[in-house]
């Protein structure tokens, strides 16, 4: 069974593009539920769109995603925005690609769909420019490392012990799988319209979003330097006790 979970936060305009489009095969083999801590319409619309709407008592899109797995029984999870720049139509071709792989992004990237929305994608273009040299810091060389759209198994999910409550929960996903030995995969997929347009994202505009994830790499890079530390001081004491 699959569980597609979608965290959202006043989507009005996305949310029923998301519901629709995902295809009727992946439907009749899985559960939608749809993660809201709306003031709109949204929690609405997807309830009569026929998803499972939970309403937790705090916002936070890493909270939400955690509330999701928590309420969901499928042993493979499917992730997806709600403001609908996410194509659902593409939940087949990561499922395929999980045959062999541990993690799989749905990533916008610099390639070109007949789909695209051209602000988007020059938006994407600006985007990667602060994302990607920060992602290749600590060696996570998806194309668009922030990516929201992921599939992965319920029991890798759980080896991972996710804490993050916010935007930060992708950056700790990727560290902890690359610390797990995970093999991650993407899949490219276009660059759509955002529901509501672009001045309607949370995170774009967040400071702290972006702090976070900064922290959390800086965090892994200080850890590893430490690991590094105590591998050679290891090394160093059985060389001179071979001496």
């Amino acid at each position: 069974m699959l569980s597609i979970i979608i965290p959202t936060l006043n989507e009005e305009e996305g949310i029923a593009r998301v519901l629709c489009n995902i295809p009727d095969k992946i439907k009749r083999k899985a559960e939608v539920i749809v993660v809201d801590v709306s003031s709109d319409c949204t929690p609405i619309i997807a309830e009569r769109l026929g998803a499972k709407v939970i309403r937790p008592k705090r916002k936070g899109k890493g909270y939400q995603m955690r509330i999701g797995v928590q309420e969901s029984k499928g042993d493979i999870l499917v992730f997806l925005d709600g403001d609908g720049t996410d194509p659902p139509q593409y939940i087949p071709k990561l499922l395929k690609k999980l045959d062999k792989a541990d993690l799989v992004l749905g990533c916008r990237s610099v390639k070109k769909f007949k789909s695209d929305d051209k602000t988007m994608r020059d938006v994407f273009k600006l985007y990667s420019l602060l994302v990607q040299p920060i992602s290749h810091l600590i060696g996570f060389k998806a194309s668009d490392p922030l990516a929201g759209f992921r599939v992965i198994r319920r029991k890798d999910w759980e080896r991972l012990e996710l804490k993050s409550n916010n935007f930060e929960i992708e950056t700790e996903m990727n560290i902890k799988a690359m610390q797990a030995g995970f093999v991650i995969t993407e899949v490219p997929i276009p660059h759509l319209k955002r529901g509501g347009g672009l001045g309607k994202s949370k995170f774009a505009a967040n400071p702290r979003a972006w702090l976070r994830i900064v922290t959390a790499v800086l965090k892994y890079l200080k850890d590893e330097k430490l690991k590094t530390q105590v591998i050679k001081l290891k090394e160093k004491l059985n060389s001179q006790i071979n001496i």
